[in-house]
């Protein structure tokens, strides 16, 4: 038992040099090196900044410039902790239609929540689940305004190349529109709900509705 003894304390004497000097993690490379890149206008590819009660989702333009192309993907999106909203229950359904009972071993039987697949319990269950819904506050977005007078496109975006830094949360988003560069950098405060974009001057008009 000493010689066992022994052969570990050896061990714990020649690694503790090792131990004590080792080098410290590098955070900011680690996190960096995982930053989000995108280079088209994918519909499931938005990118999101916000601050865990806030968010704000942006398509390739760094805004929410084309919600109608998104709409069916990764939607663009305002939402916050106290944004809610309820459909009215005009069919009066009660929260006990939903429930099921269940017996798990062999304790007193319980009552649950489950998705119910037909009739009026599937309704209400629907219902239940539904609302209330994160609600929707609104899209700040570009008008990108081509030479020949009409809206730009998605598809009318070119070079576009988009990074989340994982380190600051702040998303920088370039592309060109008839060969017009355009760069965006979008990011959210860290405790209110507020976003923030600068971009350089360029024949491009926001709007928000």
């Amino acid at each position: 038992m000493r010689r066992h003894f022994n052969l570990n304390l050896l061990t714990i004497l020649f690694l503790l040099p090792a131990i004590c000097f080792a080098q410290k993690i590098d955070r900011k490379a680690l996190v960096s090196r995982h930053s989000v890149v995108v280079t088209t206008a994918d519909t499931l590819e938005s990118l999101t900044v916000g601050n865990g009660k806030f968010a704000f989702t942006v398509d390739a333009t760094g805004l929410q410039s084309f919600p109608e192309y998104y709409k069916n993907g990764v939607p663009l999106s305002s939402q916050s902790e106290w944004g809610w909203h309820s459909f009215p229950n005009t069919e009066n359904y009660q929260y006990s239609e939903t429930l099921k009972e269940y017996n798990f071993e062999n304790q007193p039987k319980g009552l649950y929540a489950v998705q119910m697949k037909t009739g009026r319990a599937k309704e209400a269950s629907d219902y239940f689940r539904e609302n209330p819904h994160r609600l929707q506050l609104g899209n700040i977005g570009l008008e990108i305004t081509k030479k020949n007078g009409s809206l730009a496109t998605p598809g009318d975006l070119q070079n576009i190349h988009q990074e989340l830094n994982l380190w600051t949360g702040e998303i920088t988003s370039s592309f060109s529109v008839e060969g017009i560069p355009v760069k965006v950098i979008t990011c959210a405060h860290a405790n209110r709900d507020i976003i923030s974009f600068s971009l350089p001057h360029q024949s491009v008009c926001g709007y928000g509705h």
